[in-house]
């Protein structure tokens, strides 16, 4: 992967050509190409329907082309675990396919192909270019396992990051701890960090991973816990995962994308960043933290959480923009001890949306670009979409399966049970106001309310353990 990341980016000639895309076996040999895997659709099943219709729109081909785009699609409806082949031939192709949208080298969105065509066909850059490597269908082979062996290793890591979680929360509420409190608040970090360097390093044997995930998540959390016994040590330790995130982010992308924890490139969803399930866990980490460190420091943890999760290069998650901020400017009008009044609750919630807003703004005029910026830039009536679309999304996903209906029906309770008890807690009611906005801008509700509840839980059990921060 090092060696692949190092490899020269060879970027088409910004001249107009004519594009003919194939997608049965009539396709005109080509002798020299680029080669890529492609993600025929979005979300846990595909059809070949789906497929055609994200090809809608491109002529049939017409040639003798400048360029020829070969794809292969689904026969029927599958699982969305299947990978297809790709090829690119023409003026500068050569190598292996790379996409800004997956950012995974040799990866291809069915999503990706009309925007080259187009842009082929109109002199402009691309969105999929090629990188001149050796061994090309070596490569393609060996990231088509690990994204098997990734998706097979995502649900037991998941579980196994929530058990740790729970069972330090339940030492640290039976103990009357605050070390098993803060143990318990730091799995998170110290479990995201540990699928970071395991991705880093490669290691995708689905045993392997979860094994290795929870004895090092274990010791380290632990440890950690022992370390940052004052508020300050702890705000850094907890913190800490927003660097790291940044310093991943900007030198490997693919690294963060094929971790067992966080995006899910194998199936479409999203390829690189913050999905939901880690936009929701390192919700404790921003707001305790930050929370930590008192109100004069909280707007710079703010900022460095909110530059990790939303800048472009980063995470480009416009969601949990919307999330980190009324979490915050929650969290801010408790420390400043403003009153709660509708009046208030509605100016807070302006703020959030005007803030958002001037963030994502910001982004694109330093140059970047993702679904956040393309999808608030084609005006309100694609940003009514957009966000219908989510609340459709998210009604389906409860009822999508007995097992997110079953998280969901669980976790809703708790998250309710959390919220009625007393004392209250700023940073606790903060936590679930950010929860509550999720639910509402997100299409996960499996994973933010289950997360969510988790998350609340262990954060109510250290409050009760530990003195008060407010």
């Amino acid at each position: 992967m090092a060696v692949l990341a190092a490899a020269l980016l060879t970027v088409p000639e910004a001249r107009a050509g004519r594009v003919g895309v194939y997608t049965g076996p009539d396709a005109p040999a080509s002798a020299k190409k680029a080669s890529g895997l492609l993600i025929p659709g979005r979300g846990p099943e595909v059809s070949r329907d789906e497929a055609l219709d994200a090809l809608e729109g491109i002529p049939a081909p017409r040639c003798p082309c400048d360029y020829i785009v070969v794809l292969r699609l689904p026969s029927g409806k599958h699982a969305n675990d299947r990978r297809y082949a790709i090829t690119i031939a023409g003026p500068a192709y050569d190598g292996l396919l790379v996409s800004d949208r997956t950012r995974v080298p040799g990866l291809v969105s069915i999503y990706d192909v009309k925007p080259t065509v187009e842009a082929l066909e109109e002199g402009r850059e691309p969105p999929v270019t090629s990188r001149s490597v050796p061994k090309v269908q070596e490569r393609l082979d060996a990231l088509n396992e690990r994204l098997d062996e990734v998706d097979d290793s995502r649900t037991p890591a998941g579980l196994v990051l929530v058990a740790l979680v729970l069972a330090f929360a339940v030492l640290a509420r039976v103990r009357r701890s605050s070390y098993w409190g803060r143990t318990s608040l730091l799995t998170v970090p110290v479990g995201l960090s540990t699928a970071l360097a395991l991705s880093a390093l490669e290691i995708t044997e689905p045993g392997t991973v979860v094994v290795v995930l929870g004895v090092i998540t274990a010791a380290g959390a632990l440890a950690l816990g022992r370390f940052a016994r004052n508020r300050y040590a702890f705000a850094a330790a907890l913190l800490a995962i927003f660097p790291v995130y940044l310093v991943v982010l900007a030198i490997s992308t693919e690294t963060s994308s094929l971790a067992v924890i966080g995006p899910r490139p194998e199936n479409g969803g999203r390829f690189y960043g913050f999905n939901n399930q880690l936009e929701t866990l390192v919700l404790v980490p921003a707001l305790l933290g930050a929370g930590l460190l008192g109100s004069r420091l909280l707007p710079a943890a703010g900022l460095l959480a909110l530059g990790t999760v939303g800048a472009t290069f980063a995470g480009a998650d416009g969601g949990g923009v919307l999330v980190l901020l009324a979490g915050f400017l929650f969290l801010w009008l408790r420390f400043r001890g403003t009153p709660l009044t509708a009046r208030n609750l509605a100016l807070t919630i302006g703020a959030v949306i005007l803030l958002g807003l001037a963030l994502v703004g910001i982004d694109a005029a330093l140059g970047g670009e993702s679904h956040v910026t393309r999808s608030i830039g084609g005006g309100p009536v694609q940003l009514a979409q957009d966000i219908g679309d989510r609340f459709v999304a998210s009604g389906k996903g409860v009822v999508s399966t007995w097992h997110s209906a079953l998280v969901v029906g669980l976790s809703i309770p708790v998250l309710v049970w959390v919220a009625l008890r007393r004392p209250r807690f700023a940073i606790l009611d903060a936590l679930l106001v950010a929860v509550a906005v999720s639910l509402i801008v997100n299409d996960a509700p499996r994973e933010v309310s289950g997360f969510g509840a988790l998350s609340a839980l262990a954060l109510r059990f250290w409050h009760e353990t530990a003195e008060r921060v407010e």
